[in-house]
């Protein structure tokens, strides 16, 4: 932490219906003592237990506003999602920080989201509500993250109505099989159309997952199909070739 050796890789989320960029994922990666870099699945377990996550966040946020800032993402309408813990959206003076430092960017709110996992639970419902709707109100989108995995099932989507959700790549990696979890991957799908929910699939990795959830509604797809996290310098490459391409 002290080192800020924690950088910020981003993933393209692609809409798949107009053939362009709708934003990206901020992803963490750990570039131990500038030489080594070590991936989330390695660290992220501890930081959460310690509760170190919450500043490994802010530096995350912080470096990715100031880079994107650089090459002026202000002037599109893309948006930055990035990962929230429940812990996080149950502190509202965090959050009133969080928003102070979006404000004095040249980003937009409109332009963030915060995805909240539904692998950890929340510890108190009502006062996650509260700072939802205050950032809601602030226009940063909350999204939930991992949809169908976790502790809060569909409740959360009730409870804090939430518009976006993501199809976690487990159920992703059924299309094309025998898997009885592709069953539930058409239910998610068929409770987000119903509900008017904006859909986004991750661990998108073959032409036939992504045709899959185009043909059943499903157009905002992330995963290696498209492109892998990437460094600040790649990711400036792929927004430049995606510009060319309208």
């Amino acid at each position: 932490m002290t080192r800020k050796e924690f950088i910020p890789y981003y993933q393209p989320i692609i809409d798949v219906y107009k053939n362009e960029m709708y934003g990206c994922e901020v992803l963490v990666r750990w570039w131990f003592n500038g030489k080594e870099l070590i991936l989330p699945d390695d660290f992220i377990p501890y930081a959460e237990n310690s509760g170190l996550i919450i500043d490994i966040t802010d530096v995350l946020l912080e470096k990715t506003l100031m880079q994107l800032s650089s090459v002026n993402w202000q002037d599109s309408s893309a948006i930055i999602s990035i990962n929230m813990i429940p812990g996080q959206l149950e502190d509202k003076q965090h959050m009133r920080e969080v928003v102070d430092l979006i404000i004095k960017s040249s980003i937009s709110p409109k332009q963030i989201a915060f995805e909240i996992t539904e692998r950890m639970s929340f510890s108190d419902l009502d006062k996650a509500a509260t700072v939802i709707d205050y950032l809601k109100a602030q226009g940063i989108n909350v999204k939930l993250d991992d949809a169908g995995t976790g502790y809060g099932s569909f409740s959360y989507i009730q409870h804090f109505n939430l518009q976006s959700l993501k199809i976690d790549k487990m159920f992703v990696d059924t299309i094309g099989t025998h898997d009885h979890k592709l069953f539930v991957l058409d239910s998610i799908i068929a409770f987000g159309k119903k509900a008017g929910m904006e859909m986004i699939a991750e661990g998108v990795e073959t032409k036939q997952q992504s045709d899959y959830l185009l043909q059943n509604g499903v157009y905002l797809q992330q995963g290696f199909y498209f492109s892998e996290p990437l460094k600040f310098e790649q990711f400036c490459i792929f927004v430049e070739q995606n510009k060319r391409k309208h």
